[in-house]
């Protein structure tokens, strides 16, 4: 098993040496870490974006305000993904995954308020414990790894939310609409409410290895009649 040692840094140059079969990328001592951890190569196929609808998910659970505005997708994750067992927590454990987004925000301001719209906790007030959940578990099995995966993320979600920005029938059925305009098949996760209704909460994007989209292998679908909800609706 490939094991490369990544020490990643905003904005740093990197050095790159090779020690008793291990690939040490580095950066100038005197810049500050943001990420470190020892990763472990992985196997996928393709990506999937995660993306929820907050309206839907907080008509059911308890969310931390202040909530999204109900008029775009935010991320729930990006995730490199195979046929079962997907890959995740690419690193060696015994040596842990630290993430410092103290320093992420101070080294790149706009980056993280990108990260603060785009990839909200909806459960907590900050949002920093849901991003390094989700780097230490999907993100340390992309190769890119660091700041790329994040970056990748917020690409793809804006593309998304442009092009469905005009998806805005919420009714029974209407989900189906998100296929037509992104010209592929996504994943859907519904939840089930009273009186036997669907909303949908989540859509699965997936991407090909360049980026392209693509069809969504084994894609779920909901009920006919699920529909999109706002917030104190369902």
């Amino acid at each position: 098993m490939l094991r490369v040692i990544l020490l990643l840094a905003i904005s740093s140059m990197v050095v790159t040496t090779k020690e008793a079969g291990k690939v040490v990328i580095s950066e100038k001592p005197a810049e500050t870490k943001i990420f470190e951890v020892t990763q472990e190569e992985s196997c996928y196929n393709y990506f999937q974006l995660s993306l929820q609808w907050a309206p839907s998910i907080c008509a059911t659970r308890r969310c931390h305000e202040p909530l999204p505005t109900p008029d775009r997708w935010t991320i729930h994750g990006l995730w490199p993904t195979s046929t079962p067992p997907y890959p995740n927590y690419c690193y060696i454990r015994n040596m842990g995954c630290r993430v410092n987004f103290t320093e992420l925000e101070e080294q790149s301001p706009a980056l993280f308020d990108d990260l603060s719209y785009n990839w909200p906790s909806l459960y907590n007030k900050g949002s920093e414990g849901f991003w390094k959940y989700n780097y230490c578990k999907y993100g340390t099995c992309d190769p890119e790894s660091g700041t790329a995966y994040f970056k990748k993320a917020l690409r793809e979600t804006k593309k998304v939310n442009e092009l469905l920005k005009d998806v805005t029938d919420r009714g029974p059925g209407a989900f189906k609409k998100i296929n037509t305009v992104l010209g592929v098949n996504v994943r859907y996760w519904c939840r089930n409410v009273r009186g036997g209704a669907q909303i949908l909460e989540q859509i699965g994007v997936c991407y090909d290895r360049d980026w392209n989209m693509m069809d969504c292998p084994h894609a779920k679908m909901c009920a006919i009649t699920a529909e999109f909800t706002d917030y104190c609706s369902a």
